[in-house]
């Protein structure tokens, strides 16, 4: 999980680069409120709202996979030098649904959901201390 938050700062100015890619045909979608020009208006639409379509999911899926390259050889590294660590430390499955649910509940960006969370986290340090 915390290889992937330079992941989560890097999307942001990817989209943006996105959205300024797609506003240079805002203004030529806004020519055609002109009543003066029809000619293929049907078509410049389809056409303008396919590419930017086809250009966010190219790049999305091209970030995706470059990402995915700099996780898998960053995991295989990391667990080539400190693999024993990882296998003796206990690590598995429930806390792997642990934080599955962690980040499920963070994403909603609810308040309650944040008290909930804290509120569960304190009880678990506390049960845990006892």
């Amino acid at each position: 999980m915390v290889l992937a938050m330079p992941a989560a700062l890097l999307s942001p100015y990817l989209e943006q680069t996105l959205r300024q890619r797609h506003n240079a045909h805002h203004n030529r979608l806004l020519a055609l409120a002109n009543p003066e020009s029809h000619s293929d208006e049907q078509h410049f639409v389809d056409k303008v709202i396919t590419k930017a379509l086809l250009q966010t999911l190219c790049v999305n899926f091209i970030f995706f996979f470059l990402y995915l390259l700099v996780l898998i050889s960053t995991i295989s590294f990391a667990y080539e030098i400190y693999g024993g660590i990882i296998e003796c430390s206990g690590v598995s499955w429930s806390y792997l649904w642990f934080f599955a649910a962690l980040g499920g509940v963070l994403s909603l960006r609810v308040r309650h959901a944040y008290y909930s969370f804290f509120f569960f986290l304190f009880a678990v340090v506390v049960i845990t201390n006892l």
